[in-house]
């Protein structure tokens, strides 16, 4: 199967430019501060222009290429704030694997537990690093290396997972935005009030929602990995 395939392409072409244009919404919001909405608006569709539209397109998805390592910080803090776990199995694998490295005795694979027997092809084919957030990228490569499917779906969860989160900390943006150009203009409307709320309120789905697909990248990679080693083991017995 060719390498290509694994890229993620135009997953990550749309998870930027979705992602982006709340920043590019945002960025117009301060450079024309107004209250009226309506204007703002029409303002827009007498100025949009296919070419207008391209350079918007552009500038989201350089925009939402850009900040992705500062939403990266600011999905963690959140999932800290809010004590989630965005791993799979999250600290299981960790805690499995001390208590397997201090067992003296050996047990028959076929009588442990799932999480055991991963625990055990993990530490025989990739080795477990000692920081498991460092684990998706060597199973990942374990995955390429073997022409799995799965890797094609990972990557599509992860490519959804940026676009989520980028939207939750562009929207949350707008929100302050929003609140700055209240102070700016000093006319305090119930429409922009609730303007900020929504803007808050699709901040926080879209966080969550960027959790679930992370959690399912990690999911899908060590659910792949599991089979795949298991696949490799009875092909070599055989």
């Amino acid at each position: 199967m060719e390498q290509l395939k694994f890229a993620l392409g135009e997953y990550e072409i749309f998870a930027s430019i979705v992602g982006g244009s709340p920043l590019v919404l945002a960025i117009f919001l301060i450079c024309n501060p107004s209250n009226n909405f309506q204007n703002l608006l029409s303002t827009v569709n007498n100025n949009l222009s296919i070419p207008v539209a391209l350079l918007i397109v552009f500038f989201s998805y350089i925009l939402g290429g850009s900040v992705q390592g500062i939403t990266w910080k600011y999905f963690l803090f959140l999932c800290n704030l809010f004590h989630l776990d965005y791993s799979y199995l999250g600290s299981v694998i960790s805690e499995r694997n001390a208590l397997i490295a201090q067992s003296s005795q050996t047990q028959i694979p076929s009588v442990l537990e799932f999480e055991d027997k991963l625990v055990l092809l993990l530490r025989e084919k990739i080795g477990i690093p000692k920081n498991v957030n460092k684990l998706n990228s060597r199973l990942t490569a374990y995955l390429k290396e073997r022409s799995s499917l799965a890797v094609v779906t990972a990557e599509s969860f992860m490519a959804n997972h940026i676009m989520y989160r980028n939207m939750s900390f562009g929207f949350l943006l707008l929100s302050v935005v929003v609140l700055i150009n209240l102070l700016r203009t000093g006319l305090f409307t119930f429409e922009q009030l609730v303007l900020v709320l929504l803007f808050l309120l699709i901040s926080y789905l879209t966080f969550f929602r960027s959790v679930s697909f992370k959690s399912w990248n990690s999911r899908e990679l060590l659910l792949g990995f599991y089979f795949s080693a298991c696949n490799s083991a009875v092909t070599k017995v055989s």
